[in-house]
């Protein structure tokens, strides 16, 4: 019986994939990383792809929500970053809106688009949906 392959999560930065794949295959579960030869030979393609994307077999997928959602064990004196809004955890460093990055996309698009156009990156919270960024001091501090 042949088991269906699906997408468990897209990601706009490979490494946290990567991440993300090391701690399933730590877990015995089979998985790998789709879009990433496409991401790493032209970055300006990866917000239409979609991010890179972790596949699984489609009867782990229960399996990697559990692993995947477990509360991390922080060392003594570490803090999680939070979002201001919500105060959720669940967050990630990724591309900015559309909104922050149109000058660069412009500034590409003139060059002929020899250069991929510069994305600005603020933290995102994937509960509320609040874009943030830290201060040097806040970030030092986490």
């Amino acid at each position: 019986m042949k088991d269906k392959i699906v997408t468990l999560d897209a990601y706009y930065d490979v490494m946290e994939a990567e991440i993300i794949r090391g701690r399933l295959e730590a877990n015995d579960i089979p998985c790998f990383i789709a879009d990433d030869n496409v991401l790493n030979s032209n970055p300006a393609y990866n917000l239409m792809i979609g991010g890179v994307k972790i596949k699984v077999f489609e009867h782990d997928l229960e399996k990697c929500h559990v692993i995947l959602h477990e509360e991390p064990i922080l060392a003594e004196g570490e803090a999680l970053i939070s979002c201001p809004d919500c105060h959720s955890s669940n967050v990630f460093y990724g591309p900015a809106p559309f909104k922050r990055n149109w000058f660069y996309i412009f500034l590409s698009a003139l060059a002929g688009g020899a250069y991929p156009p510069y994305i600005n990156r603020t933290w995102i919270c994937k509960d509320c949906g609040t874009n943030f960024k830290l201060s040097k001091q806040e970030a030092m501090e986490k």
